[in-house]
């Protein structure tokens, strides 16, 4: 599996799925945000793996979503 470019997370959309939640991420820097499930018990260690291993989701789309939580600059 590929990884994706190291990002910080800036904001995160959280939907409900079947079987799971599925989350878009977008991150500090990029063109694209990505989009994953959620597969630990730890909110930020969800983002994390979204960021790392997701699939890209277009940037523009990602921000007409309903954010969940942001992330101030360079934190996660």
């Amino acid at each position: 599996m590929s990884a994706n470019k190291p990002n910080k997370p800036k904001q995160v959309s959280w939907f409900n799925g079947c079987g799971g939640r599925i989350g878009v991420v977008v991150g500090q820097t990029g063109e694209h945000a990505y989009i994953g499930a959620a597969l630990r018990h730890d909110e930020d260690a969800d983002v994390e793996h979204i960021l790392m291993y997701g699939a890209k989701f277009p940037l523009d789309a990602a921000l007409l979503l309903p954010v969940s939580k942001r992330y101030p600059d360079g934190e996660n």
